[in-house]
């Protein structure tokens, strides 16, 4: 048996066609915005770094309840958002939850959080017990 390619060629206006689908499925489905995260660890500390562009800085807040550290965003619409002539868009824009679950080697009496340039980053230093030690010893001969 053989497979036949498919080719799809409507006989009316493409652009409006699949701008109204997809309209349709952008305005069924609510938009989530769920940022790209790394975590990096140095000998001190653990950061997380969370790609967040077009999220103002007082629309973020962290919150450390435990050992849950909960980051809660909206990038919210933009004051042309209303205006007429969209032909596409593809920015997400809502709200956005993350939870990371830190270790008990991690000091969450003291995190820190910057934003610069759409980048969110939360450090949060290590306990004095996990960070590592360096023993200098006497070797006699």
């Amino acid at each position: 048996m053989s497979l036949a390619r498919f080719a799809f060629s409507p006989r009316f206006p493409t652009n409006t066609f699949w701008r109204d689908v997809d309209e349709l499925f952008h305005t069924a489905a609510p938009t989530s915005l769920t940022p790209a995260a790394d975590v990096l660890e140095t000998d001190k500390t653990v950061e997380l770094h969370l790609d967040m562009p077009g999220v103002a800085p007082e629309a973020i807040d962290v919150k450390l309840e435990g050992n849950q550290l909960t980051i809660t965003a909206e990038r919210k619409d933009d004051k042309r958002a209303e205006e007429k002539g969209w032909i596409r868009r593809e920015r997400s824009r809502g709200m956005f939850s993350r939870t990371f679950t830190l270790t008990d080697a991690l000091d969450g009496t003291q995190p820190e959080a910057t934003y610069r340039h759409g980048v969110l980053v939360v450090t949060v230093p290590k306990r004095e017990a996990a960070q590592p030690r360096s023993l200098k010893v006497k070797v006699e001969a």
